[in-house]
């Protein structure tokens, strides 16, 4: 009985070995011109089971169960996941600050300026916060001051000749939305937010009258890209406001730069 147990027990062990043996994932490692890359780390995704290359590029990986996809880092180069398949050939590439993917959401801020489809209208200064890796979001508003009054209605003045002619104006906006990065360091934005513009006619005593533009009131649409390189990157785009028929036709170009931290 005795020797029927320990028979049975090393005909379990060497079908238990057999059957490991046979989850074998092997392959070669190289780079862009086909030369192999030694001391590559290649490990089973979802496991602690991993190698190192050889000298020649090659490994292999012996695995309690079937491998589904391997992972291979080495320095320098993009960590490449790939399918499981005989005898594969893993290409790697350079690491570069094009190819480079984020490893974690990082903040950035930046100062904007907002140009108006007008010749009156001076820049509008502000700032763009937010957060990304592959994908994110943002906040960006602009800003420049209207000399202030306590009378808005300009008709009657303007009628009378009160005006001297001179005319200031201004433009506010604040918008919301999210960020995409478009698998390189370009990245897309798009967000909604609030538009406000103003103009200030002189009165003939110096002081100003504010006259809100309907055209610049309301709903806005916020659309642009991102430039990042290392961790400096650039912007630009247009924020699309409410014109008097109530289509989105009327156009605030806006840049910026910054830095990621």
């Amino acid at each position: 009985m005795v020797k029927r147990i320990l028979l049975l027990s090393l005909f379990l062990v060497a079908t238990t070995l057999a059957l490991k043996a046979q989850n074998v994932v092997t392959g070669t490692v190289v780079d862009r011109d086909g030369n192999p890359i030694p001391g590559a780390k290649v490990e089973i995704v979802g496991s602690t089971e991993s190698t190192i290359t050889e000298l020649d590029g090659t490994f292999s990986i012996a695995t309690e169960s079937p491998a589904e996809k391997v992972r291979v880092l080495y320095g320098g180069m993009q960590t490449k996941v790939k399918k499981v398949k005989p005898d594969m050939v893993i290409k790697l590439r350079e690491t570069t600050w094009w190819n480079r993917k984020p490893e974690k959401m990082s903040w950035f801020v930046g100062v904007q300026a907002a140009f108006p489809d007008s010749e009156h209208i001076k820049p509008s200064f502000g700032v763009m916060v937010g957060q990304v890796k592959n994908w994110g979001w943002y906040v960006k508003g602009v800003y420049s001051k209207v000399p202030s009054t306590d009378d808005p209605s300009i008709v009657d003045y303007n009628t009378n000749g009160w005006f001297t002619g001179e005319m200031k104006q201004s433009y506010w906006n604040a918008t919301a939305g999210v960020i995409a990065r478009l698998g390189c360091p370009i990245h897309f934005y798009a967000g909604v937010g609030y538009s406000q513009r103003n103009v200030a006619w002189q009165r003939a005593d110096g002081s100003y009258a504010n006259y809100e533009l309907d055209e610049y009131e309301g709903l806005a649409v916020d659309l642009g890209l991102m430039l990042k390189v290392n961790r400096f990157f650039v912007n630009g785009g247009v924020v699309l406001n409410k014109a008097d028929d109530g289509d989105y036709r009327c156009c605030v170009g806006n840049v910026g730069i910054g830095i990621f931290f």
